[in-house]
C-alpha cells in the first residue's frame, strides 16, 4: 500500500511518499522538503502572515500534485506548533483542503510528542529500559520518558529553535546580554521537568530533528575534519558539542553560513538550537545524546500502521523480534534473499562462535551482529551475481538498518563482504575502532566457515562438536546425509580462520546425532 505523509511545521514542510509492506514494514520512496519558515514572526503576534500562507500553499499544492502522481491511495496530513497556535489557522487549514484536497490534522504538544517517541524506539536499541527522547522543532520542544510500556512523563514546551530566534536574539552576533537571557530562559522552563526526569531514571537520551542532526554533524565535522554519513545510534557528546558552541556564539550568520555540516536555511537558528542542546544536558547531568535520524514523519507512518494493522497483512512473529533483527530480516526479504540458506549459515556461524568463544573472547554483541551479518550475506545477489558480497557490502552499509551503531552497521557490511575471497587490503568505514577491525576479522573468518557448511543449499548439517587443542581446531559434523562437498568447501575457506586463530582447521564428517 502506498500513502502520501505530510508534515506541516515550523520551520518546513515535509512530503514523504511511503510503501506499506505486507510484513507491516515500511518504505520512503520519495521525500520532498521546503524551507517555508511558517512560524516567522508567528508565535508574538500569534497569526500566520498572510506571505508565508502563500508560499506553504504553493508548496502543498506541488507536493500534492506528486503525491497523485506518484500513485499514492491515502494521505495523511499533521501541522505542529506554528498552525496549532495561530489564530488564523482556521482559514489556513481551509484554503489547504480547498485548494489540494488535502484534509490537515493539527495535532497537541502531547500527541506530537508522542509519535516522534513512537518513531524514536522504533530506530533506537533501548532493550527495554527507560529511555528520553528529546524532540527540538522549530516552534517546541517535546521531552518523553518511557519505555516500551509506560511513559511516566510526557510534555510539550514552547521552547522551539525559531520561537527563541524570534524571542531572544536580534543582533549578528548575538550579544552576551541576548544570550545569557536565552539562556536563563531556558532553564527557568526546564529546570523543574529535568530535575522530576532524573527523579524517575533513564538509561539513556535519544536526540531527534534537524536541531539534534544538525548539531552532531557539525561537532563530527569539527572533531573528525570529515562528514558524518551515519547519523543513526550516534552518541554526540557534551564536551565535543561544547567545543563548537564556543564557536557558535562568537559567529556572525555569515560565518555560520560556511560550517561544514550545517544547513545554510538552518544557520539563523542554530545558535537558539546549541544554547538549548547544552543547557538541558546540563540540567539532566548527561555526558551524551544517541542521535535518532527518525522523527515526527516517520512516527506518523507506524502510527497509521498500527491503527490499521487489521487490513494490511502481517508476517506471523515479526512483533516479538528486537528492532534490530526485526530490521535485518525485513533487509533481507527486501532484496530476496535465500531465506533458508541464509537461516542455516546464521545457525552455524553462531554454534561456531559459541564453541570458539575461548579462542577469540568476544561477547554477546559481537554475537549478535555475526548472526545479522550471515542473514544478509548473500543480498548483493539480487544485483549481480558477480561480485556480490561487495553488492551486499554496499546495501548493508547504505540501508536503513534501525537499532544499530554507525561502527555497528560498518562491520556488518565488512563481515559480509568478506565472508569470500582474500581479506584484501580495504579499509574499513571511519566508524570502525580498532577493537572493531578485530571483530571483523573473526567474525569474517567463522562466517567463511559456516557458509562453506551450506555448499549444497540443502541444510545438511545438524550440528557440530569442537575441540580446540595448542595446535589445531577439530570440528566434528553431524549431518543428516552425505556432506563431503559441506566438508571440501568449509576447508577450502579455512584461510582466515588459521590465520585468526592460529591453530590448523580439522574438519571431521561424523554420523547424525540420534
Amino acid at each position: 500500500m502506498k500513502i502520501a505523509v505530510f508534515d506541516i511545521g515550523t520551520n518546513s514542510i515535509h512530503m514523504l511518499i511511503v510503501e506499506i509492506r505486507d510484513d507491516l514494514s515500511f518504505e520512503i520512496l520519495d521525500h520532498e522538503k521546503d524551507t517555508t519558515r511558517l512560524g516567522d514572526g508567528s508565535f508574538e503576534k500569534k497569526r500566520l502572515a498572510k506571505t508565508t500562507m502563500r508560499r506553504a500553499l504553493e508548496v502543498l499544492d506541488r507536493f500534492a500534485k506528486l503525491a497523485r502522481k506518484s500513485g499514492a491511495k491515502k494521505t495523511v496530513a499533521v501541522a505542529t506548533s506554528a498552525v496549532r497556535e495561530a489564530k488564523n489557522s482556521g482559514e489556513f487549514l481551509h484554503m489547504i483542503e480547498r485548494r489540494t484536497g488535502i484534509r490537515v490534522r493539527v495535532i497537541t504538544g502531547e500527541e506530537e510528542a508522542r509519535l516522534i517517541f513512537m518513531a524514536a524506539r522504533s530506530s533506537v536499541e533501548t532493550r527495554g529500559e527507560k529511555v528520553l527522547v528529546v524532540d527540538i522543532g522549530g516552534g517546541s520542544v517535546e521531552l518523553v520518558l518511557g519505555d516500551a510500556k509506560d511513559t511516566p512523563f510526557l510534555a510539550s514546551y514552547k521552547l522551539g529553535v525559531a520561537r527563541l530566534t524570534d524571542r531572544f536574539i536580534s543582533t549578528d552576533p548575538p550579544s552576551k546580554k541576548e544570550l545569557r537571557a536565552l539562556e536563563e530562559h531556558v532553564e527557568s522552563e526546564l529546570k523543574k521537568p529535568s530535575k522530576r526526569i532524573r527523579k524517575i531514571g533513564f538509561s539513556m537520551v535519544i536526540g531527534t530533528a534537524g536541531t539534534m542532526v544538525a548539531l552532531a554533524a557539525m561537532t563530527y565535522q569539527d572533531k573528525k575534519k570529515r562528514p558524518l554519513q551515519l547519523f543513526n545510534h550516534f552518541e554526540l557528546s557534551r564536551k565535543d558539542l561544547l567545543r563548537v558552541h564556543e564557536k557558535l556564539v562568537r559567529m556572525p550568520w555569515k560565518e555560520r553560513l560556511k560550517l561544514p555540516g550545517l544547513e545554510a536555511k538552518r544557520a539563523d537558528i542554530i545558535v537558539a538550537g546549541s544554547v538549548l542542546v547544552t543547557a538541558l544536558m546540563r540540567l539532566l547531568k548527561v555526558k551524551r545524546i544517541t542521535i535518532s535520524d527518525k522523527g515526527i514523519r516517520e512516527g506518523i507512518i507506524l502510527d497509521f500502521i498500527e491503527k490499521n494493522r487489521k487490513g494490511l497483512k502481517t508476517r506471523p512473529g515479526e512483533e516479538a523480534l528486537s528492532i534490530r533483527e526485526r530490521s535485518v530480516r525485513q533487509l533481507a526479504r527486501r532484496f530476496a534473499a535465500n531465506e533458508a540458506h541464509a537461516e542455516q549459515v546464521a545457525r552455524l556461524a553462531v554454534e561456531l562462535f559459541d564453541r570458539t568463544v575461548t579462542l577469540h573472547r568476544l561477547g554477546d554483541r559481537e554475537r549478535d551482529l555475526l548472526k545479522y551479518s550471515s542473514l544478509l550475506h548473500d543480498i548483493g545477489y539480487s544485483i549481480s551475481f558477480k561480485k556480490h558480497h561487495k553488492h551486499s557490502h554496499y546495501l548493508i552499509v547504505n540501508s536503513d538498518l534501525d537499532g544499530f551503531s554507525p561502527e555497528e552497521v560498518e562491520i556488518m557490511g565488512a563481515v559480509a563482504r568478506h565472508h569470500r575471497k582474500p581479506l584484501g587490503k580495504k579499509k574499513e568505514g571511519h566508524f570502525v575502532s580498532r577493537s572493531g577491525k578485530y571483530t571483523i576479522k573473526v567474525l569474517s573468518s567463522l562466517l567463511r566457515i559456516a557458509d562453506g557448511l551450506d555448499r549444497s543449499h540443502f541444510s545438511v548439517i545438524e550440528s557440530m562438536d569442537c575441540r580446540v587443542t595448542p595446535g589445531s581446531v577439530v570440528l566434528t559434523l553431524h549431518a543428516r546425509r552425505d556432506a563431503e562437498l559441506e566438508v571440501w568447501q568449509a576447508g577450502a575457506r579455512a584461510d582466515l580462520f588459521e590465520k585468526v586463530f592460529k591453530r590448523k582447521l580439522v574438519i571431521l564428517a561424523g554420523s547424525a546425532k540420534k
